[in-house]
């Protein structure tokens, strides 16, 4: 029996996952667009539907189990009748040695009483995503009467329906990708969270694999017929309401040894709402950060490696200093973020970065964003049109802010024009952030206090995971960034030609290592410590100011 949406919606309520006051106002909207209020709910509060049964699984006081982390118990399961199986969606699953009743609706009391006298009444209950519990059903049932009789009546699979459903999904749970795979039982999808591979509920044969995947380069405007070579391409896609979000996806498709695969990343959903404060900035560093891109000219560089965040915080400073008085143009490959009032130009086979940037200083600009120094021409080009008055933006792949001085050189820019034309360097790096509904404090060890570099008591937080974060314990994510402001004096050593090491010495507050903002960030209750050493190196001053 399926939970009924009012239930889902009162347990939202009840543990904090959707406030009261907005629930009014989302049904009183729903109920004039004539849309379900639960879809409402989660478009409104972005989002998956599986995030509304964990709370009602905290409402219920039960535990909520992710069931990739068990595996069936085949004996105790098969004590349950295959009808109540298949009815009321329950299984025997086994997580650490320990067997659980695992239910998809806490509230059905007489069917969880008539399975615990079967299997055993000291068994533990537990609750999973109902669609997750639908799949592993379906493979107990497979030889059975029940499971013939419901393929039997199955209708044809909606490829368009289905292709919906993942995307919207893919939108709901935040996901930056969305991997498409075949293996040897059908087809794999996963999605990308705050860093993160998870995978996505679906039932799908070779057939519908194949079918998607069609479906996907139909869009994409690739060769369908065409499986033995990668291809590039992408489409525009629009949910539909509640949702009404368009956005665009890059589609990168790979041959495998079981069939193709595809990769679809999720460009520009959040673009429109981005601001430099939501990226993760610290006071003292947004406010060096927004007067240097307010800079009439100059360059700024953001390095880092891919995935971590660059095109994300270059969109967030051009909307910050978009202003119809700035002429702001931009080379890009891909156009990731879609900027009203912004020149948007994307390279291809007949036109490069340096073309590209060449004519678009015969288009009077004030602004101007290279998606991606790459090589000497483009290298060459940026640095001048910095130091003819332009304010050029761009990213290097470079691990920290000091050696992209260095990389500059390397291909071939003169340190005398590096000197004179460069602003700030910005490396950054990604880490997930702590979810604000469930992050606990507790005092930090010794061995936490030397990272941190600080010597009184101190409180670090810790995740535990609840409905708003899906039990992860970290929602979204936030930048760590390394910094460097040019003043005069790193100006003059960078013309003499100076090395990384005598850069980084000389510096001073001018430069502030990663892993000190990482430290910050973790006192702050904003990110844990295992996050901050998966990206950052052990770096600081030798005096180090923690607020």
């Amino acid at each position: 029996m399926a939970v009924r949406d009012e239930q889902l919606i009162r347990a939202g309520v009840e543990t904090g996952l959707i406030e009261e006051s907005t629930l009014e106002q989302l049904r009183l909207i729903a109920r004039k667009e004539r849309v379900p209020l639960l879809s409402k709910l989660l478009a409104h509060y972005r989002l998956p539907v599986s995030a509304m049964h964990r709370a009602l699984a905290e409402d219920q006081g039960i535990q909520f189990v992710d069931l990739s982390d068990t595996k069936l118990n085949a004996v105790l399961t098969k004590k349950l009748p295959s009808s109540l199986i298949n009815r009321k969606q329950m299984l025997v699953m086994t997580s650490a040695g320990e067997d659980m009743l695992v239910i998809s609706d806490p509230t059905d009391r007489v069917s969880i009483d008539s399975a615990l006298r079967l299997v055993g009444d000291d068994l533990p209950v537990t609750m999973s995503d109902p669609e997750r519990i639908r799949l592993v059903v379906k493979k107990v049932l497979a030889n059975t009467a029940v499971a013939q009789a419901s393929e039997s009546s199955a209708p044809e699979t909606d490829l368009v329906a289905v292709l919906d459903q993942v995307l919207r999904d893919a939108y709901l749970n935040r996901s930056s990708d969305v991997h498409l795979m075949i293996e040897e039982e059908g087809l794999r999808i996963r999605f990308r969270v705050d860093g993160k591979l998870t995978d996505y509920p679906l039932d799908a044969d070779q057939t519908v694999a194949a079918g998607l995947i069609s479906r996907v380069k139909v869009l994409s405007g690739l060769d369908i017929s065409e499986q033995r070579m990668p291809q590039d391409g992408g489409f525009s896609y629009h949910l539909a309401a509640p949702v009404d979000m368009e956005f665009n996806i890059r589609v990168a498709t790979a041959p495998t040894r079981l069939g193709e695969r595809i990769t679809m990343r999720l460009l520009g959903s959040e673009s429109s709402s981005l601001t430099l404060t939501d990226l993760g900035f610290l006071e003292s560093d947004l406010v060096e950060f927004k007067q240097a891109i307010r800079k009439p000219y100059g360059m700024i560089l953001l390095t880092g490696p891919t995935g971590s965040g660059k095109s994300t915080t270059l969109c967030a400073a051009l909307q910050e200093i978009n202003h119809p008085d700035i002429n702001i143009m931009t080379v890009e490959n891909p156009i990731e973020y879609v900027i009203d009032g912004i020149s948007q130009i994307q390279t291809g086979p007949k036109i490069n970065f340096a073309d590209a940037l060449r004519s678009l200083l015969r288009h009077d600009p004030d602004v101007l964003m290279v998606g991606e120094i790459r090589d000497s021409e483009t290298a060459d080009v940026a640095v001048k049109a910095a130091m003819t008055g332009h304010l050029v933006f761009s990213t290097l792949h470079t691990n920290n802010a000091v050696s992209a001085v260095t990389r500059l050189v390397d291909i071939g820019c003169e340190p005398f024009l590096i000197g004179s034309t460069m602003t700030a360097v910005i490396a950054q790096r990604l880490v997930r952030r702590l979810c604000r509904h469930c992050a606990k404090p507790r005092p930090a060890n010794e061995d936490e206090r030397i990272l941190l570099g600080v010597e009184d008591e101190v409180e670090i937080f810790e995740p535990q995971g609840c409905a708003v974060c899906q039990g992860q314990g970290f929602r979204g994510r936030l930048g760590l960034f390394e910094t460097l402001w040019f003043n005069e004096r790193l100006a003059r050593m960078v013309s003499k030609g100076a090395d990384e090491e005598t850069l980084e010495a000389n510096a001073g507050k001018a430069l502030k290592f990663m892993w000190e903002d990482g430290c910050e960030k973790v006192l702050r209750g904003l990110t844990t410590l295992d996050e901050v050493r998966d990206v950052a190196v052990f770096k600081r001053h030798d005096t180090v100011e923690v607020s």
